[in-house]
């Protein structure tokens, strides 16, 4: 338990360092690229191990978002988006649930279950996570279309960064 929690420490500072220090310095140009912003961050709320309580896993959540918020200056909206996130992961989970079903004990990793579930976890969840902030950050349905570049253009570059931090982390997995 002492090296799982070491481990989820670990990740997390590293998160949230990329995600506060290099990421949200990240300009994508002026052009329709500027609606996307990359978030690495969720990939620490995706991993949190499944015997955790779901209330702990929710708190850890709600102050990974209030963090990036405050780096972000967005008062809020990343502290909702990790809670609701959060809050849906056990669903996200049960839609791809493989057949054999979960361990509480096993993490939830790409070599436990392999990397087409694991790609699927991440899209999933992302699509979550990052739906929620646009919707957030826009407020509105008034500007569907912009809703929906920014969903689109975010969940495609968030989610090929995080398989590739995962494939590259953990290559021999």
């Amino acid at each position: 338990m002492n090296q799982e929690i070491r481990v989820q420490g670990i990740r997390f500072l590293i998160l949230i360092l990329v995600q506060v220090l290099i990421l949200h310095q990240v300009n994508l140009g002026d052009e329709w690229l500027r609606f996307a912003e990359i978030l690495i961050y969720p990939m620490f709320i995706m991993m949190m191990p499944m015997r955790w309580p779901s209330s702990l896993i929710i708190l850890l959540a709600f102050l990974t978002g209030l963090i990036v918020d405050g780096f972000y200056d967005t008062p809020g909206v990343h502290a909702g988006a990790s809670t609701l996130s959060a809050f849906a992961r056990p669903l996200v989970l049960q839609i791809i649930a493989p057949r054999a079903g979960y361990d509480p004990k096993q993490p939830l990793t790409k070599s436990m279950f392999g990397m087409a579930w694991y790609a699927s976890y991440a899209a999933l969840f992302l699509l979550v996570h990052i739906f929620i902030v646009q919707l957030l950050t826009v407020f509105t349905f008034y500007y569907w279309t912009e809703l929906l570049l920014r969903l689109a253009l975010s969940w495609v570059l968030s989610l090929t960064l995080l398989i590739l931090v995962d494939i590259i982390f953990n290559p021999k997995s």
